[in-house]
């Protein structure tokens, strides 16, 4: 028998405040070696594999304990995963400020992991689906149309502190924030309410169906194709023989389109979940096929590309909620983010490799193959909506 908390219309203090939460905890986190890489290879001798490759076994660590934590925000009242994952990335952002030898370091990135899981996304929005049931589609965008302002926040936060107090310091500056900040707000958020059961069609979820495979291969692909555009944007544009000076400017554009992205989801929120999913990827392919192009419509396509990439941000956690309903919907969010995520781990090192032994024209056509898989999977995932509409 599973239990769904009824609550009234979201505040917009609850918009905001978890919106301000993923921006310090994607700051303490994912975005953090983007400025702090340099000095850490600089003063410890690390290779770039090495400090970057603790990224990615964060990564994996997430998405490994990712189903297990969805279990346990939906069998628990209290929310107590989201409580303390500011807690755990903060001793993680300890160990790591703190590591003379390469194991602490990479012992430090695995606890981050480990929070990454707990409060990132997937659980945020596995937490927020729970506590607002079908009302919840309004809530994920707001989130992430905030959320996707922590490049542009954490970036030069994190700079000045570099600045000010070198890497070391930066990461129990960042430590002390989280430790302190996380809980209060996850507090107030996720506060006890008042639980009513409910009984729908969709109660049992089948992790074995072909809806959930549709939508696992969907996010998996997707994962796969931002990961491996986002970290080699640079290569791709300067394989155009583009100047550098350029590349940085277009590259600007990227996460701008993002939040365009998530305003354009609010102005358009009569279109379903599904529909939206079929404009996302055909955004996203549109977008690197106009990389293919003169290198001045580079910049065209990055906008392009970042609106369908925001969008999907979005759709990772409303697609779910509207196929499978809200009722188990921490369970399907948890189940839904592994493959992904490991996935986005691995894309760097598979891109990589693919770059280095074919160029950037096949791999990015090997991107667009993986669009146009992707636009199929929507399209029977659609048939199935239809399907269930009908029953």
């Amino acid at each position: 028998m599973e239990q769904l908390i009824e609550n009234s219309k979201p505040p917009y203090t609850v918009l905001l405040l978890s919106g301000l939460s993923q921006i310090l905890l994607w700051g303490g986190s994912y975005f953090l070696l983007s400025v702090l890489s340099g000095p850490i290879m600089q003063e410890t001798g690390w290779s770039y594999q090495q400090v970057y490759g603790c990224l990615s076994l964060s990564l994996l660590i997430s998405g490994l304990l990712l189903p297990a934590i969805g279990k346990m925000i939906q069998q628990y009242d209290q929310n107590f995963i989201l409580h303390y994952t500011g807690i755990v990335m903060g001793i993680g952002l300890i160990m790591i400020g703190s590591a003379q030898s390469y194991l602490l370091f990479v012992l430090g990135w695995g606890v981050i992991g480990v929070g990454m899981g707990m409060g990132l996304y997937d659980a945020l929005f596995a937490s927020l689906g729970k506590l607002y049931g079908s009302k919840a589609k309004k809530v994920i965008v707001w989130v992430t149309l905030i959320a996707s302002l922590a490049p542009s926040i954490s970036w030069p936060f994190t700079s000045f502190l570099l600045h000010e107090l070198g890497w070391r310091h930066t990461c129990f500056t960042f430590a002390g924030i989280l430790m302190v900040g996380i809980y209060p707000i996850h507090k107030y958020i996720f506060r006890p309410t008042i639980i009513k059961e409910t009984i729908t069609q969709r109660d049992s979820v089948s992790f074995r169906s072909r809806i959930f495979y549709l939508l696992l291969a969907n996010f998996t692909i997707g994962a796969i194709i931002t990961t491996g555009v986002v970290v080699h944007l640079i290569d791709i544009l300067s394989a155009k023989k583009i100047e550098m000076s350029v590349i940085l400017m277009i590259v600007a554009f990227l996460g701008p389109s993002q939040s365009a992205a998530r305003t354009l989801e609010l102005m358009i929120a009569n279109r379903s979940a599904v529909e939206m999913a079929f404009i996302s990827t055909f955004a996203m392919l549109l977008g690197i096929g106009l990389l293919f192009f003169h290198p001045g419509l580079a910049t065209i396509g990055i906008i392009i590309f970042g609106v369908g990439n925001g969008m999907r941000s979005v759709l990772r956690g409303t697609l779910p909620l509207a196929i499978f309903g809200p009722d188990q919907y921490p369970l399907v969010i948890g189940r839904l983010a592994r493959m992904p995520l490991i996935a986005q781990a691995a894309a760097p090192f598979i891109g990589g490799f693919m770059i280095q032994q074919f160029g950037t024209t096949i791999y990015l056509c090997s991107l667009c193959a993986l669009l146009l898989i992707n636009l199929v999977l929507i399209w029977n995932i659609r048939s199935y909506e239809l399907q269930l509409q009908k029953s």
